[in-house]
C-alpha cells in the first residue's frame, strides 16, 4: 500500500486532474486500486507512508547505449560533432569486453532506476571482434538490479560516413573488427530472440533488432531484420538523423529521402522506433505519422553533439508517436531520466528555434510526462506499463517534495518536479511490485561497488586502447582511479562493498 501520497499523477487519461492525498494498492506485480484517501481497504503486508511525495508511473526510457556509460566526457571527443566524436570513440570502444559490458550495464541501469526510469530500451549495437556473448552479459547484469529491459540486439553492418576509411590511418584499429556480416547478424538475432524475448504481460525482458547506421546501398539487411521482427513479434530500432550526406546517398541510390526509403523496404510501422530524427522535413514527418512509427527524442544528445533540436513540436502536432530517450552516456554525458524530461520540456521554448511555435503551443509538464510514460509504452507495444491503474504493472516512482530545491513549488508539483530542484535522484522506485530503490539508494546492489567497477574498467579500457593505437584520449582515468576508489586514502578499492 502507498498511503497519503501528496499527489498522484496516474496518466490514465490525458489532462486528468491529479489525485491529492492519494493511495495506491498493489498485489504482487500488478496494481489493484488507486484513489483518494480515505482508503477503503487499508490493510497490507507492507505500507509505505508517502506524505509529502509525488507519485508518478515508472518512466519509460526508449533509447540508450548502456556500455557508453564507461566513456563519459572523454576529452578527445568532447568538442566534436557526431562523426568526429565517433572517430574518437570507436578505437576506445574496441576494448569493450564482457567485464566492460557488465560494468557499463549495471552503471546505466542504476542511474536510470535512481532517476525514475523503470523500463529502458538499450540499443546494444557494437560487438567488437564478434563477441556475441556481450548481449547475454548485459541482460544478466541488468536483471540482477531489477530494471525492466527492452534489449535491442543491434548490429553494425557498416560504420557511419567515412569513419571506416579514416580509422585505417590509426594504428591497431584493424586488429579488432567493428562490423558484422549479414549471416552473423541474423544468426545472433535469432539466437537471442529465442533465448530472451518474452512477449507476455509484465515481461521483464523483451528483445528487438536493428542496425546502428542505415545501409542504403544494400537494403537486404533491413528486409531480413524486418521479417524477423514480424515473425517473432519483437521490435526494431535504428538511428536516423539523417545527415546531409546520408540524404544524398539515399537519393542517389533510390531517388527518395531516407524516411521514405525505410517505408519502401518495410522497416517503418508499429513496432519500429527511430532515434533522433533531428533533421526531418514536413514530408518525413508525414511518413512517420502515416506509418505510426515511433521517434525517440534525446535532447541532451542533440545539444551535446551539435545537432539541430529536431522538429519535435511539428511531430507532436502531426501525431507522430514520441517518446523520450536518455541516449548513451558518452553522447549525453549524463544518464538521468528525470533530467532528460526537463530538457525535453524546456529546449523547444528557445526563442527563434521554432518560429511558428508560440507559448500557447508549448508542451506542458503533463505532456512531457505523457511522452515518457504512455507514449513510450505504446511505442514499445506495451499496454501493461506507463500508467497507474488497476491491471497495470506495479511500476511507480516516489519523489519527495520536501527538498530545498522544490520548496515554494507546491502550486504545481509536476511542473516543480520537471523545472526545479538541484538533483534528479528519486526517493523510491518500484518495478513489478518490488522496491528496487529505497530512500534514494539502490536495494539490490552496492552503489559503491558499481561506481568502483565502472571507474576501474573504464581506466583499463583507456590504457589498453592507448597502448594499441598510440592515441592520446586526454584521459586522467588511469591516474585518478587509484585515488578515488571507494574514497579510501590508500586508493584501494573495497571489493567487498
Amino acid at each position: 500500500m502507498i498511503r497519503h501520497a501528496g499527489v498522484i499523477y496516474s496518466c490514465v487519461e490525458r489532462d486528468e486532474a491529479p489525485i491529492v492525498d492519494g493511495w495506491l494498492r498493489a498485489d504482487g506485480r500488478q496494481i489493484v486500486g488507486v484513489g483518494a484517501e480515505p482508503c477503503p481497504e487499508p490493510g497490507a503486508d507492507r505500507v509505505i507512508d508517502a506524505r509529502g511525495k509525488v507519485v508518478i508511473p515508472g518512466l519509460v526510457n526508449i533509447h540508450h547505449h548502456f556500455w557508453q556509460s564507461l566513456t563519459r566526457a572523454v576529452p578527445l571527443g568532447l568538442c566534436q560533432q557526431s562523426l568526429g566524436w565517433l572517430r574518437a570513440m570507436y578505437p576506445l570502444w574496441q576494448e569493450l569486453d564482457p567485464e566492460a559490458m557488465h560494468a557499463g550495464a549495471q552503471l546505466a541501469a542504476t542511474e536510470l532506476l535512481l532517476t525514475g526510469a523503470t523500463t529502458s530500451v538499450d540499443f546494444a549495437y557494437l560487438y567488437p571482434g564478434a563477441r556475441g556473448d556481450l548481449f547475454d552479459v548485459e541482460i544478466e547484469a541488468v536483471r540482477a538490479l531489477g530494471l525492466r529491459l527492452h534489449a535491442v540486439r543491434g548490429c553494425t553492418p557498416v560504420l557511419e560516413g567515412e569513419i571506416l576509411r579514416q580509422l585505417r590511418d590509426v594504428p591497431g584499429t584493424d586488429r579488432i573488427p567493428l562490423t558484422e556480416t549479414l549471416p552473423e547478424i541474423r544468426a545472433e538475432c535469432e539466437r537471442v530472440i529465442g533465448k530472451f524475448h518474452d512477449p507476455g504481460a509484465f515481461a521483464m525482458c523483451r528483445v528487438g533488432v536493428g542496425p546502428t547506421a542505415i545501409p542504403y546501398e544494400d537494403p537486404s539487411l533491413l528486409q531480413t531484420l524486418a521479417r524477423l521482427s514480424a515473425e517473432s513479434g519483437c521490435g526494431r530500432h535504428a538511428h536516423l538523423q539523417p545527415r546531409p550526406e546520408e540524404v544524398q546517398r539515399c537519393q542517389a541510390a533510390h531517388g527518395v529521402r531516407p524516411t521514405e526509403f525505410l517505408r519502401r523496404v518495410g522497416w517503418l510501422g508499429p513496432g519500429a522506433l527511430l532515434a533522433h530524427c533531428a533533421r526531418h522535413t514536413v514530408e518525413d514527418i508525414r511518413v512517420l505519422a502515416e506509418t505510426r512509427t515511433g521517434v525517440a527524442h534525446c535532447p541532451s544528445q542533440n545539444m551535446r553533439l551539435g545537432h539541430p533540436a529536431g522538429p519535435i513540436p511539428a511531430m507532436w502536432a502531426a501525431g507522430v508517436p514520441l517518446g523520450v530517450g536518455v541516449d548513451g552516456a558518452s553522447s549525453n554525458d549524463g544518464g538521468s531520466m528525470l533530467g532528460e524530461l526537463r530538457l525535453a520540456l524546456l529546449l523547444h521554448r528557445l526563442d527563434a528555434l521554432h518560429p511558428d511555435h508560440p507559448p500557447e503551443r508549448w508542451m506542458r509538464p503533463r505532456d512531457v510526462l505523457w511522452l515518457a510514460t504512455r507514449e513510450g509504452a505504446a511505442i514499445l507495444g506495451r499496454d501493461d506499463i506507463g500508467r497507474l491503474a488497476p491491471g497495470s504493472a506495479a511500476d511507480l516512482v516516489l519523489v519527495d517534495l520536501r527538498q530545498i530545491g522544490y520548496a515554494g513549488g507546491l502550486h504545481d508539483p509536476l511542473a516543480t518536479l520537471l523545472t526545479a530542484g538541484d538533483a534528479t535522484v528519486v526517493d523510491t522506485t518500484i518495478v513489478n511490485g518490488e522496491v528496487v530503490v529505497r530512500d534514494g539508494q539502490l536495494v539490490r546492489g552496492s552503489q559503491r561497488r558499481i561506481v568502483d567497477e565502472a571507474n576501474r574498467v573504464s581506466a583499463a579500457m583507456v590504457a589498453r586502447a592507448t597502448r594499441r593505437t598510440g592515441l592520446d584520449f586526454g584521459s586522467l582515468a588511469v591516474r585518478l582511479y587509484p585515488l578515488v576508489a571507494s574514497g579510501r586514502p590508500d586508493g584501494a578499492a573495497d571489493r567487498g562493498a
